[in-house]
C-alpha cells in the first residue's frame, strides 16, 4: 500500500460505528422529563384550552365548554349542543383530579364563565391548582 492513500480503515469504521450507535441507544431510553415538568407542561395545556374555548365563545357568539373526566387524563371541547369538538389528553400519566364547578366549565358569549360569583379551581394529580376567576374567566 501507499503512504499516500487516505482513507478510513475497517476497524476506525467499527469503532465509530459502535460509539454512534452507543450514543443513540442512550439517547432513545433516557426520559429527560420528570414529573413535575409534566405537572407544569400538563397545567400549560389545560389553561392554553380554557383561554381557546372562551376565545371560541366569544368569537362564535354561542355557548362553549369544556367537560371534564375527573379520576382521568381526557377532557373534550364541545359546543353550545354539547358536540365534541376535540379530545384532548394530559401529557405524563397526569390526571384531573377533581373540580370545585362539576364535570362542566361554560362559557357564554361574552366569555364569562357560568360558574357563579366564586372563584372556582381544578385540582391535578401534581402540580399547584388551577384557579378560574369568576367574572372574567381567567385561568392560573
Amino acid at each position: 500500500m501507499s503512504r499516500f492513500n487516505k482513507g478510513f480503515t475497517s476497524v476506525e469504521l467499527i469503532i465509530v460505528m459502535l460509539v454512534l450507535g452507543m450514543l443513540t441507544v442512550s439517547f432513545v431510553f433516557r426520559n429527560p422529563f420528570t414529573t413535575g415538568d409534566y405537572s407544569t407542561i400538563a397545567a400549560d395545556q389545560l389553561i392554553a384550552d380554557i383561554r381557546y374555548v372562551q376565545m371560541r365563545a366569544m368569537g362564535l357568539g354561542s355557548s362553549q365548554n369544556i367537560l371534564f373526566t375527573n379520576g382521568s387524563g381526557t377532557y373534550s371541547i364541545r359546543d353550545a349542543s354539547n358536540n365534541v369538538i376535540e379530545q384532548k389528553n394530559l401529557p405524563g400519566k397526569i390526571t384531573i383530579v377533581s373540580t370545585t364547578f362539576g364535570n362542566t366549565l361554560s362559557f357564554n358569549s361574552l366569555g364569562e364563565p357560568n360558574i357563579g360569583t366564586t372563584n372556582r379551581s381544578i385540582t391535578l394529580s401534581a402540580g399547584s391548582p388551577i384557579t378560574i376567576t369568576a367574572i372574567t374567566g381567567s385561568a392560573q
